[in-house]
Order: structure tokens, then C-alpha cells, then sequence
């Protein structure tokens, strides 16, 4: 992981911090979107409970959930 890739990660968080954080998606959904996500050949990452497609930021997971694909 580059330093200007965790950069953009954390400005990203930062970002979504300040504003009202939306309602967590639902875990069905969450695996559906990583599938469709990693079909297309985009990178996903997961680091802290956040979950990001080509480096955008997608959705904050919480930490009962369990993804498993």
C-alpha cells in the first residue's frame, strides 16, 4: 500500500466523519456489491471497518458483520 493511496484512504474517512454518517448497508447486499465489484476487475479493500472500490470509499461496515466470500 502506496503512502499516497492511504492518504487519499484517510482523507476520504475524514470526510465521511464530518457529515452524517448514512444507515449501514445490509450484509446481503454488502456481498453483492463486492461480487459485482471483483467481476468487473475493480479493487476492493476492506481496512478498519471501511469498505472501498478502487479506492473510493463505499460503505463503513460494522463489526458484527461478517463477509466471506
Amino acid at each position: 500500500m502506496g503512502v499516497g493511496m492511504g492518504v487519499a484512504m484517510m482523507m476520504q474517512q475524514a470526510g465521511a466523519l464530518v457529515g452524517a454518517a448514512p444507515p449501514p448497508p445490509e450484509a446481503a447486499e454488502i456481498q453483492s456489491q463486492i461480487r459485482k465489484a471483483k467481476a468487473e476487475g475493480r479493487t476492493v479493500t476492506m481496512v478498519n471497518g471501511a469498505l472501498y472500490f478502487d479506492y473510493q470509499l463505499v460503505a463503513r461496515i460494522p463489526p458484527h458483520f461478517d463477509i466471506r466470500l
